[in-house]
């Protein structure tokens, strides 16, 4: 008997779907490519597409056998419901390929934005759990991360996925993530999620040393400029990679010559990592952060005049770190130092400082300590 939905349904599917996501995947996966007119000029049908995609959860191991049990009146429970939790083992691949094909079909058309920001903030944990095949993904994934820009930042999680999880081979994977260090990447507001997957991918130690040495020498350069808020970050990223690859510490010990951006053997342009020549060169930038104005970014610098500790540093608390809580950990400070200090002190230092709030757009630029 064929499936019936009403067209209705097709052109603005209910989320959640009551019905049954297998017969409604299967007719959606002819619709949509024989509109693809109307699709593609809708930027709200392919978001409603999206939202009822991400609504299905198909699960491990155990929970497919749990579904497989009958209700408490010796029934079976209904296979296909957009949660996920009741599809028999024959329907849940059923529903696996069919939601495939609904995905696949959207990704041919020429898709908004603000789309594809939805698609990729989610792919590894709404889409590709629900995929037989995810590799398929691949194409789309890596043509996204090559161009560059915020979608490729976004694109980072799915790739991961795809390399870490199910085996994908992209020998170029870090000459684009190379190249995605820029100082955007410090003001955009997915700062934190670029550098938590930075951190896991980077953690290997079959990386070659020229390639941990170019991120460094990179992540050094880009602390000249970077908000003030990120450069904690930036410090502590960089400590750690030299802490798995020991034998970049000389980085921070390279002679005189490479401590100057005039005479510094670095090509920031250069593409390629092994030609960039970061293992002739230094550090010498994140050194200067020793004369930084603000506090917190001082104390962490100066860990680069001492032996590194064999631990890494949990980069958890500086991934979201911003401007306000930085000045919280400067009052904070303060207050301490001041609560052991007499009465004719506490008016001088009340005199000798100067604190300016921090803007509430996020800048430190405002913030003096005299």
């Amino acid at each position: 008997m064929p499936d019936i939905v009403p067209e209705e349904i097709l052109r603005n599917p209910p989320v959640p779907y009551k019905g049954s996501l297998i017969s409604l995947f299967r007719l959606l996966q002819d619709f949509i490519p024989k509109n693809a007119g109307f699709v593609e000029q809708n930027e709200n049908y392919q978001m409603q597409i999206i939202k009822l995609l991400h609504t299905v959860k198909l699960g491990g191991k155990s929970r497919r056998k749990t579904e497989m049990k009958r209700n408490a009146n010796g029934r079976k429970e209904q296979d296909g419901a957009a949660d996920g939790s009741t599809h028999s083992s024959a329907q849940e691949n059923i529903l696996r390929e069919r939601f495939a094909h609904v995905f696949m079909e959207l990704l041919k058309l020429k898709l908004s934005r603000a789309v594809h920001v939805k698609i990729l903030l989610h792919i590894h944990d709404r889409i590709i759990p629900n995929l037989s095949r995810p590799l398929f993904l691949a194409d789309y994934l890596v043509t996204i991360f090559s161009k560059g820009g915020l979608l490729s930042v976004l694109a980072l999680n799915g790739l991961f996925t795809l390399i870490q999880t199910h085996h994908l081979d992209f020998p170029q994977f870090y000459e684009r993530f190379y190249m995605l260090l820029t100082s955007q990447i410090l003001e955009s507001k997915y700062r934190a999620r670029f550098f938590h997957l930075a951190d896991l991918f980077m953690g290997s130690s079959h990386i070659p040393a020229y390639t941990v040495a170019a991120v460094a020498k990179r992540l050094s350069r880009l602390s000249l400029t970077a908000p003030t808020e990120s450069l904690p970050l930036l410090l502590i990223f960089t400590m750690n990679l030299l802490i798995r690859h020991s034998s970049l510490i000389i980085m921070l010990h390279n002679p005189d010559d490479a401590n100057d951006i005039r005479s510094d053997p670095y090509v920031m342009n250069e593409t390629d990592m092994q030609k960039c020549r970061a293992l002739q060169s230094s550090l010498w930038e994140l050194k200067t952060l020793k004369e930084h104005y603000n506090m917190q970014v001082r104390k962490l610098a100066e860990h680069l005049d001492h032996p590194l500790p064999e631990t890494e540093f949990d980069i958890n608390g500086y991934l979201e770190l911003d401007c306000e809580e930085m000045v919280d950990i400067i009052r904070e400070d303060e207050k301490a130092k001041e609560s052991s200090l007499g009465e004719s002190d506490r008016k001088l230092k009340a005199n000798s400082n100067v604190f300016a709030l921090f803007p509430t757009n996020g800048l430190c630029a405002n913030v003096f300590v005299i």
